[in-house]
Parts: structure tokens; C-alpha cells; sequence
């Protein structure tokens, strides 16, 4: 088990640990979640819809939500619509915590995309690899699942959760929450969580399987080859190589835009040496 304090150490967020609720929702997620970095991310940005939603006094929001269930999906789609102008991706971000909370702590808000002002940019349709393949690279991408993991699990280990951090089988969830087993180190049952991108391929591979005719039951295979099978080495192998060359295109980006800015600088000085003061009125 994690260990919230710790894992918030340093940080001013930390403070929110002494509200019932968000001890109770960073308790869950350090008990359910291999990875700490949960804790940190979605209990910084309970602050976030604190501020932003208007809601100085969590606990009378939990209070009055458990009174009255739809004022916790009001609260949320006011949220949204505080983000006015953010793309679809960013508000789900944004408002995980906020269903997160909502639900360890009782309150059985609806995961369902909320509205967004547009739609974050997709990559084109042409040249794009199909989504099993697209599933295989962009899974373990912030989730921490490990390949063997991912293959292993079935579409009924999709969903969202309960009050007690177990899962509630829902594919189409957003957040799209995922039980997994851990089989190396502490070994048993995990909770992580997809990306809206990765949530969107998860989406199309299920569809297009539907329409096949493939099995798409909670027992299916999350991840399948051709025929509904389970992927095999081949697909494994070009994922492989597509997300090597995404880390590659990326850290080259990254080492081209530091080289750049060392240039900047080395022409035009030190920030700041260039500044001259204006002269004084007349």
C-alpha cells in the first residue's frame, strides 16, 4: 500500500488530506493503485474543481449531494462548463477527480463524457494504424500497465467504480477505470486508469468488432487479432515499433528545442541583459 502523506510530501495539496472525504478517496486509490502517482494527480486536482467550481466547503457539497444525488452531476457539468473553451480531452481530465470523489464517498454520479466547448485534435485518419494496434501503444501510456498485463485482460475488467474502489463493468465508462492483476512484486488485483485517447480506441476496437460479428462480451479479450482471436506476436511487434518510434520522434523534439533555446541565448544574452529602462517623462 502507498502512502498518501507520502506520496503528497512537499506539496501544498497535502493539506486536503484533512478533509474525511479526500483521506477516504487518497486511502482507495494508495490501497487499490500500484502506481502513487494517482494520489498525487487526482488529489492536486481536487483543488482544482474546489477553486474553479466554486465549492469552498467540500464536505457540505458531499453533504448535500448524498441528500440529493443529482446535485453531484450538476456540480460536475458546472465544472465543464467553467472550462469554457477547453477541448473535450482536457475537461475529462480535468473532472476525473471530481467523479472519483464523488464516488468513493457515496455519491453515484454519472461517468459519461461531459460537454466541452471542442474536440481535442485527432490524428488523421489516413496512414493511421487500426485501433488494436493503436490500443497496444497508447494503454499503458500514464496507466503504468505492463504489455503482459494489458493482454491479459477481458472487457469486462472496463468500467467504473463503487463506493468501495471495486469495479462496476462499464466499457463505455469515462473515466474508463481498469482491474488488472499484478502477478510480479505485492501480487493481486490492481486499479488503474486509460487515457481519453486510449478510452476513445477502446471504443472504436469494440465497435468495429460488433460489427464484424466478434464477441465483445465481458469475457472477450480487451486486445484481439483478426477473427476475435487473441493478438499475437506480429501485432505485438508492430506496436513495438510504432511506440519506439513515437519515443524517438519525441525525445528528438525535445533535445532539437533545447539545443534552439541554448542558441537564443547564447546570441542574445542572459534573460533580462537586453533591457533598458524608459526614460523619464518630460
Amino acid at each position: 500500500m502507498n502512502d498518501p502523506a507520502t506520496a503528497l510530501a512537499g506539496r501544498r495539496e497535502r493539506s486536503l488530506l484533512e478533509l474525511p472525504s479526500v483521506a477516504r478517496m487518497a486511502g482507495v486509490l494508495a490501497e487499490r493503485c500500484r502506481e502513487p502517482s494517482w494520489v498525487r494527480t487526482l488529489v492536486a486536482s481536487l483543488d482544482r474543481f474546489r477553486s474553479l467550481g466554486g465549492h469552498d466547503d467540500l464536505e457540505a457539497l458531499l453533504a448535500a449531494a448524498r441528500a440529493e444525488p443529482p446535485l453531484g452531476d450538476r456540480a460536475l457539468v458546472a465544472f465543464a462548463r467553467a472550462l469554457d473553451g477547453q477541448p473535450d480531452a482536457a475537461v475529462a481530465g480535468l473532472a476525473m477527480v471530481a467523479k472519483v470523489w464523488f464516488r468513493l464517498n457515496g455519491v453515484p454520479v454519472a461517468w459519461r463524457p461531459l460537454p466541452a466547448a471542442a474536440e481535442a485534435r485527432r490524428l488523421p485518419t489516413a496512414g493511421r494504424a487500426g485501433p488494436a494496434e493503436r490500443l497496444l501503444v497508447l494503454a499503458p501510456i500514464g496507466s503504468g500497465l505492463h504489455l503482459a498485463e494489458l493482454l491479459r485482460l477481458r472487457v469486462g475488467d472496463l468500467g467504473s467504480l463503487d463506493a468501495q474502489g471495486g469495479l462496476i463493468p462499464d466499457p463505455e465508462a469515462e473515466p474508463l477505470a481498469v482491474r488488472y492483476q499484478q502477478r510480479l512484486g505485492r501480487a493481486g488485483e490492481r486499479l488503474t486508469f486509460l487515457t481519453f485517447a486510449a478510452r476513445a480506441a477502446v471504443l472504436e476496437h469494440l465497435e468495429r468488432r460488433r460489427r464484424d460479428g466478434l464477441e465483445t462480451g465481458p469475457r472477450a479479450p480487451l486486445v484481439a487479432g483478426p477473427g476475435g482471436r487473441p493478438v499475437g506476436r506480429p501485432e505485438v511487434a508492430r506496436a513495438r515499433r510504432r511506440s519506439n518510434a513515437i519515443i524517438c520522434a519525441g525525445s528528438n523534439l525535445n533535445v532539437e528545442l533545447c539545443r534552439k533555446t541554448g542558441e537564443f541565448f547564447r546570441e542574445w544574452g542572459e534573460p533580462g541583459s537586453r533591457f533598458r529602462s524608459p526614460p523619464p517623462p518630460a
